[in-house]
């Protein structure tokens, strides 16, 4: 996804332009960069089109072209806004700002416009920084490619060697985990790009860091590094992140890099296990039975199965305004016991048991032992699914 106008602004070497105009357009992304001369000073539309800037442009100028002019910034403000520029920079040589009727079509076009003074920046400094920034989003976006390949099932091991070897520190690792840091909230993405650079900078000379869907994806080198408590405990100290910020997952401890696949995909499912507990951080190994239910709650044997438990329930519950489904949900996560729910419902316990043997009649399980068994399967894999889907 290519950077935007706001993540740009919020980088420290933006911290003296001021936002004047359009604040409702700093989400537009920029694809290039240009310098605003006498493009839209003269009044030949031709030539206007001719030196158009190409959509989503940053534009720079210091509106040498209306220093005696300021009728001329209205003009060049109606182009850069149908030519769909990303935003406007301003170096304050000749104005400190604009004047109204210019302010007020950049706002109503949501044309972002910044002025900075003169001392600030230099107009190729600028052209630098934002290409390169640009530059990064895309070696980011190519590395998120080659490691959804990898988190992919159906790899061969000649594959997985393959983009190992892209990717990873080279001769790989002799003892390695896989960790996955989930950003609970990327709504000011510039915190975690910058999370994410001191991160790697805390981070071991063989450990392996990247930008991964919501978060962090990093590969730890653990042939080294002391295991003091417990794996969490070691694994978060040497992160060193705010735990509030993020869902960690962590995953087991491998020996074989044809295991990077799998390693990966080890920490990505317990980061969503930590999600859906509400915790800090979990370890794969800890996770029971979800080791099993995450990485094939989407298979068509799991969803058939599901939908053979909860439908004859759901079924009910829309024909009689019932309501089994929650309570054998409910009783699910109480793991079976009847008085917990009971009072979680606040209900006789004779009420719950009743409810419960209508659930066993339902889905024919009536006198089957593993009753409890099946509709926890099947239940918590429906609630595995509504997290992904949310």
């Amino acid at each position: 996804m290519p950077i935007t106008v706001k993540e740009i602004m919020q980088l420290k070497e933006f911290q003296n332009f001021t936002l004047i105009a359009g604040r409702e357009g700093e989400g537009k992304e920029i694809m290039n960069i240009g310098i605003l001369d006498y493009e839209y000073a003269n009044e030949d539309p031709d030539l206007e089109r001719l030196w158009a800037f190409g959509k989503n442009a940053f534009v720079i100028s210091s509106l040498l072209f209306a220093k005696d002019h300021p009728e001329r910034i209205l003009s060049a403000i109606k182009g850069l806004c149908r030519d769909g520029v990303a935003a406007l920079a301003i170096k304050t040589i000749y104005y400190d700002t604009l004047p109204q009727d210019a302010m007020d079509y950049a706002n109503e076009h949501r044309l972002p416009v910044y002025t900075f003074g003169r001392d600030d920046a230099y107009f190729q400094d600028i052209a630098v920084i934002i290409r390169t920034k640009m530059e990064e989003r895309d070696d980011t976006e190519l590395l998120e490619q080659k490691i959804g390949l990898l988190v992919n099932d159906n790899l061969s091991v000649a594959n997985v060697r393959s983009l190992s070897q892209e990717i990873l520190p080279e001769g790989g690792y002799r003892q390695y985990l896989s960790v996955y840091c989930n950003a609970k909230s990327l709504s000011e993405s510039i915190y975690y790009v910058r999370a994410f650079n001191e991160l790697r900078d805390r981070l071991g000379r063989r450990d392996a860091a990247f930008r991964f869907r919501n978060g962090y994806l990093i590969v730890m080198d653990m042939e080294e590094r002391q295991i003091k408590g417990d794996l969490a405990g070691t694994v978060m100290r040497n992160l060193s992140l705010k735990q509030e910020d993020y869902f960690v997952g962590i995953g087991t401890i491998h020996g074989s890099m044809d295991e990077v696949s799998i390693s990966m995909q080890e920490a990505l499912y317990a980061s969503q296990y930590a999600k859906l507990l509400g915790e800090s951080s979990v370890c794969f190994q800890q996770m029971g039975i979800y080791q099993i239910l995450l990485p094939y709650c989407r298979s068509p044997w799991m969803e058939q199965y599901c939908r053979n438990i909860l439908e004859p329930i759901l079924d009910f519950d829309r024909q009689y305004d019932g309501e089994l489904f929650q309570t054998a949900l409910l009783y699910v996560k109480m793991n079976g016991d009847v008085e917990q729910v009971a009072a979680q419902l606040h209900l006789h316990k004779n009420t719950i048991r009743y409810r419960m043997s209508r659930v066993r009649e339902l889905i024919g399980a009536d006198g089957d032992a593993r009753f409890d068994e099946q509709i926890s399967i099947a239940f918590r894999t429906y609630e595995i699914q509504r997290d992904i889907s949310q």
